[in-house]
């Protein structure tokens, strides 16, 4: 092929900011993968021959993003009616070329390497639709900027389409990271709100270049009328002055911050100042951010905590909720905003409004969040016409959330009958589930059958809470999620075999035979606290799972001494992971026994591991979660 074929002329129309994107990334990859150079159509000889269009359609409620790609003799064209749809159509043309994006960073892409006579010589057409509108990730954990920026990078790529902000901005999950909690063996690096913000500023930045649909904020509101900003997310040891005392609710005769900390504190929405106050604060803050396309306005992070004063008790919180919503909504029209409202199904917000009704619907998704389920099993598995109660009446701060799907699903399908507009699952199995599935494998399966079954549940999406450095051993669930999520007739085994492939060569199914079996002797349900800590079943089951991971390590050092490049990567990442399992699972199996001392010396074995260890495998394990949920749920100590 001669010099002059080897270049190509490039068109992109999008939204500013998105059409860079997309020129960069086409230009990068195709000169990588084909060895083609790409030149500006506009300003080079003759005609484009590559296209890439946006009808730049707002992604929004019923907004299903889609692309169409042709490419015949040496002409490719990738047409969609959304920015972000657009950029992931052109990872998808790459993907269809052989490449693969199997984790976050560029350091992990692995890319095909055709003959520049490939791009003349192949064609494709390929049309799609999502088969989901929300296809996102909220952040969760401890998180460097890098890891916050790499995986907004990563989404396109496998079919996400929005990244949720939790707070004003992400201190929380920074600070965790800067500061090193719950690591001694790191030092703390400098930190402050003015970095944080720079931070936040940048991630604001790599939403917009992508396209992704901006969902901001969630809890903290009731912190803000009491004085609070929700950047600070859960902050705690603040006393509570006099004069807000009035504002918050009245707790077994009390009125003070619950744990100190403003977050988990409920409002006394009776109080005639609280609403109208609450109203401000976030027609304010959808005033100050317009590029916010969904403004989360929650309540308390907490249950158990709603107002018993003589007022506040003659209805449900929910219903005191709708009428804020329905106030919020009158006062952003008078704004002439039109920010969309996400508000929440959680904790007592779960029962349904006895009374009240949102009035204009079109304003508001809603956001299903059942936060204690199960992941051992699939919405898929539930028995719809037989095993489905009816909500249990609501007693006032004497709430114990559902473990099981049933009773978390007939709360979704009260509130059905009382809102039957825009809605999407808030889901949470790589929030701390994942922890109880040593392989990964299990959790992946549910993600994929819980995808698939949204339709069958009125949801238009989903919205996974989650930890971001959730690569340990692989990121194949959230790789499940965003491919299955964009396209729900994708068949489970199939994806297994494209991603562990590429992962792992020839012998792919070695390792994933072997994370199958560690996921079939873990337990994502005790390692959340549902059910006994003292369990002889799963204390035999974990033991079968260190004998397994001793058992494994002459496969693995075989790979890495025979394995070269990426592959060998990856056959040394679970090395690592065995030993994890060789740590963890030995705790739990003294602790399912009943074996306190054991269980604490080995437990205090696995921190020694990872701590130490954090950096070598530190954008696929965050150290801090897995911890907190440890001692949180799992009955270990810190």
């Amino acid at each position: 092929m001669s010099d002059v074929a080897m270049t190509i002329g490039l068109a992109v129309e999008a939204g500013e900011a998105v059409a860079a994107t997309c020129r960069n990334e086409f230009t990068r990859l195709a000169h990588a993968v084909f060895g083609l150079t790409v030149t500006d159509a506009q300003t080079g000889q003759g005609q484009a021959q590559v296209s890439l269009a946006s009808d730049r359609v707002h992604n929004g409620p019923g907004i299903h993003d889609a692309f169409a790609i042709d490419l015949k003799d040496g002409r490719l064209s990738i047409h969609a009616n959304t920015d972000v749809a657009l950029l992931i159509g052109v990872y998808r043309f790459f993907q269809e070329m052989g490449c693969r994006w199997t984790r976050p960073g560029r350091a992990h892409e692995l890319l095909a390497a055709l003959n520049p006579s490939a791009f003349a010589s192949r064609s494709l057409h390929l049309e799609q639709t999502a088969s989901q509108v929300h296809r996102g990730v909220c952040i969760e954990g401890a998180d460097s900027i890098e890891n916050i920026l790499d995986f907004i990078d990563w989404m396109p790529k496998v079919g996400f389409n929005a990244f949720f902000v939790q707070f004003e901005n992400p201190y929380s999950f920074l600070k965790r990271w800067y500061d090193h909690e719950f690591n001694p063996y790191a030092a703390k690096e400098p930190f402050s709100t003015d970095i944080a913000q720079r931070m936040s500023d940048q991630v604001d930045e790599a939403m917009a270049a992508r396209g992704l649909v901006h969902h901001r904020v969630g809890h903290g509101w009731t912190g803000e009328v009491l004085g609070y900003s929700s950047k600070f997310g859960w902050e705690r040891g603040i006393t509570l002055p006099e004069d807000r005392k009035p504002l918050v609710a009245e707790v077994n005769g009390k009125r003070e911050l619950i744990d100190g900390a403003p977050i988990l504190t409920s409002l006394d929405f009776a109080n005639p100042e609280v609403i109208p106050a609450m109203v401000e604060h976030v027609v304010d803050y959808a005033r100050r951010r317009p590029d916010v396309d969904y403004l989360h306005v929650w309540l308390s992070d907490a249950d158990n905590n709603i107002c018993e004063c003589a007022e506040c008790s003659k209805e449900l919180v929910s219903d005191q909720y709708v009428r804020f919503l329905n106030l919020l909504d009158e006062r952003l029209t008078e704004e002439r905003l039109d920010t969309r409202i996400c508000f929440l199904l959680y904790h007592e917000l779960l029962f349904a409004p006895e009374h009240e009704r949102i009035a204009h619907p079109e304003r508001f998704t809603m956001m299903f969040a059942p936060i204690t389920r199960t992941f051992e099993k699939s919405y898929a598995d539930v028995d719809y016409d037989h095993g489905v109660p009816e909500p249990e009446p609501y007693v006032r701060n004497h709430y114990t959330m559902p473990n099981s799907l049933e009773e978390n699903l007939a709360y979704l399908f009260a509130w059905r009958k009382v809102f039957d507009g825009d809605s999407f699952v808030y889901d949470y199995p790589l929030g701390r589930a994942h922890y109880g599935d040593l392989g990964y494998m299990k959790i992946a399966r549910t993600i994929s059958r819980d995808v698939k079954y949204l339709g069958h549940l009125g949801l238009g999406g989903y919205m996974s809470c989650q930890e971001l450095r959730v690569g340990a051993p692989t990121f194949f669930p959230d790789y499940v999620m965003g491919r299955t999520l964009w396209d729900d007739t994708l068949d489970y085994e199939d994806l297994k075999r494209e991603y562990f492939e590429a992962l792992y060569g020839p012998d792919w199914q070695q390792a994933a035979q072997w994370l199958e079996r560690l996921s079939e002797l873990s337990s994502c349900d005790y390692f959340n606290a549902i059910g006994s800590r003292q369990d002889p079943v799963m204390a035999d089951r974990y033991a079968q799972a260190v004998k397994e991971a001793d058992g494994f390590l002459d496969v693995i050092e075989a790979h890495i001494a025979s394995c070269e490049g990426p592959v060998k990567r990856e056959w040394v990442l679970l090395s690592h992971h065995r030993t994890y399992v060789l740590h963890l699972a030995g705790a739990l199996r003294a602790l399912a026994a009943g074996d306190g001392d054991e269980a604490d010396h080995l437990w205090h074995g696995f921190l020694d591991f990872i701590r130490r260890n954090e950096q070598l495998n530190q954008p696929n394990l965050d150290v801090y979660r897995v911890i907190e949920v440890a001692k949180n749920y799992a009955g270990f100590k810190l």
